[in-house]
């Protein structure tokens, strides 16, 4: 399978919407190389959140859960 970082073209640019698609890619990560593409993936997420200003209650929760899942994906594939 390996990572998907497609351009999302037509889709909605919405805080929640993203953070499906960021959780898609890291679900999809089956390797080391796509798990730190996918951290920087998550950063790149995390400053654009900053930049459209959301409240920072709800940037801390978002990145928290992205982080959370990348780290229970890194363990399943170093485990392998």
């Amino acid at each position: 399978m390996g990572l998907k970082l497609k351009k999302m073209e037509n889709r909605s640019k919405h805080y929640g919407d993203v953070v499906k698609w960021v959780e898609k890619v890291i679900d999809s990560c089956e390797t080391y190389q796509q798990i730190l593409s996918a951290k920087m993936l998550i950063h790149n997420f995390d400053e654009q959140m900053y930049r459209n200003k959301l409240n920072i209650s709800l940037i801390w929760s978002i990145r928290a859960s992205l982080d959370l899942s990348l780290s229970f994906k890194r363990n399943e594939i170093m485990g392998k």
